[in-house]
């Protein structure tokens, strides 16, 4: 360790402050130390930290990479982070979410409009090392990139540089009235501007800007194919993993309507027109919380059923300068080629499957049809109907009404509607264009630490009847083994302990990860975690990796999918 903190002293591309240290005491260096490192805006002060498993890395947190979006800002896209004098604190200062509904009380407005911020994790700032960038998940309405949702340590004894972001959200991020003025995607463009900067200024913190790669979960891994689909984002990253998310699943694209926006105007007392200019004037006045709260109006009851999402990515054709200028099947048949992980875990719906009373049962039934009509290629009245008539024989032997029995089936069917079907498209689709390498997934691990799912059910939970749900990982489950999250940490702040499974599928995951954003090849290497080679799909084979206490690859059949081309 002492040798480790003599190395970092000699650096010439740092500069070192010690405040009130002394010469023993590693751990008290840890905690003392500060660092300096210069990037195209001025100085940042970072400090030296300790993971929870004993690393010590260095972390610059807050650090600008566009102007505050604030008044007549607010909508337009983002523009350049200014130049700043003197040193700027990055140390242990708290960085704002956006502004946003908390997910865990569903009451309160947190967050704030000036968000547009990242972090950087590095065990090293010398020599050229793999970069990370994390983008979050949440829907588009919810989430955040700072220290108090996701925290770097499992990932900084892996040799790589990690960057953590934000970007805007809901109306912030995402108002589209289809006009020059408010064209949507404001906060995938705040993505491309965050990796914009990383391009820039990532060699000053021991990074390799021509070798990075793009990550994340749900409306994270949505937003990592976006990047991929976008002109605007050509050149910014090497490699991509979509953890339970694409372009292509039902609830990832044109959410955004200009009624719905029209419609949120109205909500907040403006209805004399409906003129897009006039409309954004307006809603630069009213409180970015009022709008936060609005936004939640837009949806009737039945559509909050289906798509539960007031707004998201659009084509944005009307933008002087568009994310997205064509159709999502268009873009797909120019993506970025290059290497790809993508996947889901077994169970993904688990998460949102919150009440299983028998009300809520009969009134799933009845809606059961439009959930499935989601994917189907033709939308004629009789081909849904019969569409409808064998997917129910698929996954529950019968067409009678669903019960409690039938909520281990009806959750395998929507989590293959919305998240496990398009994923697997998205994969035949890049094996059959004989694409870069394509790694799919399939996270199968029930551990004992506290996931995501787990922490929204203690508190959102309206009925539930828990005998009867399947034992399976549930939607972004795997995030707990790549990062250390404080919400789910809260009881016990300790990681797992090394020997338990929980520990070794840490340690797994992290490696199949940074060894991707490394190599390109997850297994290129083998080690006591990752003892077997993952075979990327192929024109010939069709596999994916099942990652559990065993590494195994598996033959993929996804029967959804070949029920929805019979009934084309």
């Amino acid at each position: 360790m002492l040798t480790y903190i003599k190395n970092y002293l000699q650096s010439s591309v740092i500069s070192v402050r010690l405040n009130r240290v002394r010469l023993t005491g590693v751990v008290a260096r840890l905690r003392n130390m500060s660092v300096v490192v210069n990037v195209k805006q001025g100085k940042l002060e970072g400090s030296l930290c300790e993971s929870v498993l004993g690393t010590p890395y260095f972390s610059f947190k807050g650090i600008p990479f566009a102007t505050p979006p604030l008044g007549p800002l607010r909508f337009k896209d983002p523009e350049p982070p200014a130049s700043w004098t003197g040193l700027r604190d990055a140390r242990n200062i708290k960085v704002n979410c956006c502004v946003q509904l908390d997910e865990l009380s569903r009451t309160d407005i947190i967050g704030s409009e000036d968000s547009l911020y990242l972090n950087v994790y590095t065990s090293s700032l010398t020599g050229s090392k793999a970069v990370m960038v994390y983008i979050h998940g949440g829907g588009f309405i919810f989430g955040s990139g700072t220290e108090q949702v996701v925290r770097p340590d499992y990932f900084m004894n892996k040799d790589i540089v990690l960057v953590t972001t934000n970007y805007r959200l809901g109306v912030l991020g995402f108002l589209n009235l289809d006009d020059e003025v408010a064209s949507g995607n404001q906060g995938l463009k705040d993505q491309v501007a965050a990796l914009k900067w990383v391009q820039e200024n990532i060699s000053n913190f021991g990074g390799n800007a021509k070798n990075v790669t793009i990550f994340g979960v749900s409306a994270g891994g949505t937003s990592i194919h976006y990047l991929t689909l976008s002109p605007m984002a050509k050149g910014l990253f090497h490699k991509a993993i979509y953890q339970s998310g694409t372009a292509t699943c039902p609830w990832a694209i044109g959410l955004s309507k200009p009624e719905n926006c029209i419609k949120l105007a109205s909500i907040l007392g403006f209805e004399h027109s409906k003129d897009p200019k006039e409309i954004v004037e307006f809603l630069r006045t009213v409180p970015a919380s009022q709008l936060i709260e609005a936004q939640f109006k837009i949806l009737t009851p039945s559509e909050t059923s289906v798509e539960n999402l007031p707004v998201g990515p659009v084509v944005d054709v009307k933008s002087k300068n568009p994310f997205l200028p064509r159709p999502i099947k268009e873009c797909l048949k120019d993506d970025a080629d290059i290497p790809i992980m993508l996947g889901y875990t077994s169970n993904e719906f688990i998460m949102f499957l919150k009440d299983t009373s028998e009300g809520n049962l009969k009134t799933m039934d009845k809606t059961l049809k439009n959930h499935i009509a989601k994917l189907a290629i033709s939308k004629e009245p009789e081909k849904i109907d019969r569409l409808l008539k064998d997917v129910k024989n698929y996954y529950f032997g019968n067409e009678e009404p669903l019960s409690k029995e039938n909520i281990p089936s009806l959750i395998s069917l929507l989590s293959d509607i919305y998240f496990c079907c398009p994923i697997n498209m998205i994969a035949d689709d890049r094996r059959k264009r004989e694409c870069a390498p394509t790694y799919l997934y399939k996270f199968s691990y029930v551990g004992d630490e506290v996931t995501i799912t787990h922490l929204l059910k203690t508190i959102q939970v309206k009925s539930d009847n828990s005998d009867y749900y399947p034992k399976g990982a549930s939607h972004a489950d795997e995030q707990s083994y790549l990062f250390y999250l404080p919400l789910c940490k809260a009881t016990n702040r300790l990681p797992p302990a090394v020997g338990t499974k929980d520990r070794a599928m840490i340690e797994r995951l992290t490696y199949l990860w940074s060894n991707f954003a490394k190599t390109g090849c997850p297994t290129s290497s083998l080690n006591e975690y990752v003892d077997n080679t993952w075979i990327p799909v192929s024109k010939d084979s069709f596999t994916y990796l099942d990652i559990n206490n065993r590494l195994m690859n598996c033959p993929l059949k996804d029967n959804l999918a070949e029920i929805y081309q019979k009934n084309a």
